[in-house]
């Protein structure tokens, strides 16, 4: 199971570093408090369930490393190192305690990636689309679905990537959710592998809360 877990990181092409040379002096990784994460610099609340099992970032560095000694692609493993100085994992949650159940275990994350160095990437979807191409190079049997209609959360409009993998046989979903935002791609990514789990997911991503904003038009 835990050779699993590392794809929610790996695939996103994020770190879990907490410094970057590229990250502004007043950003905010946000704090969790009372099963509500809180973020100052993207002005964003969203509540969740207590019970479930919040990664600490020396965690999300452990599934991080586990990820990088699967990867036998040397150019590859560079391109993620090089990344490092470029993002942020600002919180990650699964639905229970890692090794604590048999079947798969549903989880949520918040990454943010600085893309001033990329003129290219003026909306959710350019991120995903650079993305999906990261996720290609793995070598894993993928299905990429773009969302029509972006996912509008007060003022902001995400972009969402869906996407079914198959690992070692093993099945599972992801859907990336993208937007632009003070120069920074702030991106959702939920892990799911039933209905059930997709919808509950779902549900706590509705919950999010943005006390300010600015819409982004369609291409």
């Amino acid at each position: 199971m835990k050779k699993l877990l590392f794809l929610i990181t790996i695939l996103t092409a994020f770190a879990c570093k907490t410094e970057s040379s590229n990250i502004p002096e007043n950003f905010d990784y946000g704090k969790v408090e009372n099963g509500v994460y809180t973020n100052n610099y993207f002005k964003m609340r969203m509540p969740f369930d207590a019970t479930w099992d919040v990664q600490s970032v020396e965690e999300r560095e452990e599934i991080s490393e586990l990820g990088r000694d699967l990867i036998a692609d040397e150019d590859l493993k560079r391109a993620l190192d090089a990344s490092t100085i470029n993002n942020a994992t600002l919180f990650t949650a699964y639905k229970y305690e890692l090794g604590s159940t048999l079947g798969y275990n549903p989880s949520i994350s918040l990454i943010a990636e600085n893309i001033n160095q990329f003129p290219q990437v003026k909306r959710g979807k350019d991120y995903l689309v650079e993305a999906q191409k990261l996720m290609e190079q793995m070598q894993l049997d993928y299905t990429f679905n773009y969302v029509d209609e972006p996912k509008v959360m007060d003022n902001y409009s995400f972009d969402i990537l869906e996407v079914d993998v198959d690992y070692l046989g093993s099945q599972f979903n992801q859907q990336y959710m993208s937007t632009i935002t003070k120069g920074f791609s702030l991106l959702i990514v939920i892990s799911y592998d039933t209905d059930a789990q997709r919808e509950e997911l779902e549900a706590l991503v509705n919950n999010i809360v943005f006390s300010e904003g600015r819409s982004k038009k369609k291409s």
